[in-house]
């Protein structure tokens, strides 16, 4: 796979995947527009206004608009000038972000909303990563052992960045582990800050930084005033079950006939949504579908992961309707090929239409009686979903309760 000019690859490939004429006219300074670990190919695949020169160069227009700061004139550098804007204009730039910010901007613009610069504090990352530091960090043996996992397809034929890559991804990871003790280090924080180096061109203390500010309570804009993404990770996962709780109640109200029909199979929400909301969509969705959904996240609040799991949902459901178990399993994990999905721009317009406000955060709904739920004990059998994988320190495979098959 390509990677701009940070990387090439010479070697001779059995078929090249063709290219769109309008991609080859496209010029782009993959320094400014991609991670190193993206190609063009999949950039401009994943936000369709991209082909679309016109409207590309009116958006970098507004963008460049916006950097300028309040004078207007460009005097401060572009993260000030957007910084300045969201302070002046905060549900206008919040609404820009979710429609996705040009390439060039996205990194400042996700660091604007999450307000990174307020948790900053100088020089004390480095300190975190100092020898010194690493010496007394709990979790630097399970974070090695993790950062080599993390997207191994990425680096199979670009040895010397993958290098790179998992030195920073070790050392941020080993920073929060220090920083905050609450969350340590547990498998899904190594894909996401993965995820942030590659769109901050590697620039590791910022990682730090706006992976802090996003476990804080910065995204104060949520509707739902749902605070920072730290209970995500910290012990027992509370955030996880509380998006969990909330993601069951909005189910019910927006996809009902859905819902209804995957209870009556025993088909759990924890085979797919899990995974969707506690790495944020980055295993289960192609990069480009994710570049979107974190610009509609930021720009919306935390809530803003409900809404797209739902309307992912709400756009897939004839494909689910009267299917069996094994069908659906398999249907809810093929998205990370492309399969199966609309478009990123249809999701988050579905997103957009989704019935979501406080009624259904948990309490404020009397949730169902288990035996509603999954029926007489001994109507069910016990399968295999998955394969062991690890949590932290603990391994774990994945059972389910199936209801067995009616004998005629």
């Amino acid at each position: 796979m390509g990677c701009g000019n940070v990387c090439s690859d010479d070697k001779p490939h059995a078929k090249k995947p063709e290219r769109k004429p309008e991609l080859r006219k496209q010029k782009t300074n993959s320094k400014l527009l991609l991670g190193p670990a993206f190609s063009e190919q999949e950039l401009f695949n994943s936000d369709p206004s991209l082909l679309n020169s016109d409207a590309m160069k009116h958006k970098i227009k507004e963008w460049e608009k916006m950097a300028r700061g309040r004078d207007g004139k460009g005097t401060v550098s572009t993260e000030e000038g957007l910084r300045q804007y969201f302070d002046s204009r905060r549900e206008e730039f919040l609404n820009k972000l979710k429609e996705g910010p040009p390439p060039r901007y996205r990194w400042a613009a996700w660091k604007t909303a999450l307000q990174t610069s307020q948790v900053f504090t100088k020089d004390l990352y480095q300190s975190l990563i100092s020898q010194e530091k690493r010496k007394t960090a709990k979790w630097l043996n399970a974070i090695k052992a993790d950062t080599h996992r993390t997207y191994p397809e990425r680096f199979a034929e670009q040895k010397d960045l993958k290098v790179s890559v998992m030195e920073k991804l070790e050392n941020v990871l080993v920073a929060i582990s220090i920083y905050n003790p609450d969350i340590g280090y547990c498998q899904g924080m190594n894909f996401i800050v993965a995820f942030m180096l590659f769109i901050s061109d590697m620039k590791e203390e910022e990682v730090f930084w706006t992976f802090i500010a996003f476990t804080k309570d910065t995204l104060k804009h949520d509707p739902l005033h749902i605070d920072g993404a730290d209970g995500l990770y910290n012990d027992k996962f509370p955030k996880m079950d509380f998006l969990m709780k909330c993601f069951d109640n909005a189910f019910a109200r927006n996809v009902g006939d859905l819902k209804k029909y995957l209870d009556e199979i025993a088909f759990p929400n924890m085979l797919w949504v899990y995974k969707w909301i506690f790495i944020l969509f980055l295993l289960s969705f192609p990069f480009a579908y994710c570049l979107r959904f974190w610009d509609y996240i930021f720009g919306y609040g935390l809530s803003g992961i409900l809404r797209l799991s739902l309307g992912i949902v709400a756009l897939t459901k004839n494909e689910l309707k009267d299917k069996d178990f094994t069908y659906i399993n398999t249907f809810m994990t093929s998205f990370k090929n492309g399969r199966n999905l609309p478009s990123a721009e249809e999701i988050i317009e579905a997103a957009e239409r989704i019935d979501l406000d406080a009624s259904i955060l948990p309490g404020n709904n009397v949730p169902q009686e288990e035996d509603e739920l999954m029926g007489d004990v001994e109507d069910l059998s016990l399968i295999h979903i998955s394969e062991p994988t690890r949590l932290g320190m603990i391994s774990y495979a994945v059972f389910c309760l199936k209801k067995k098959k009616k004998k005629k």
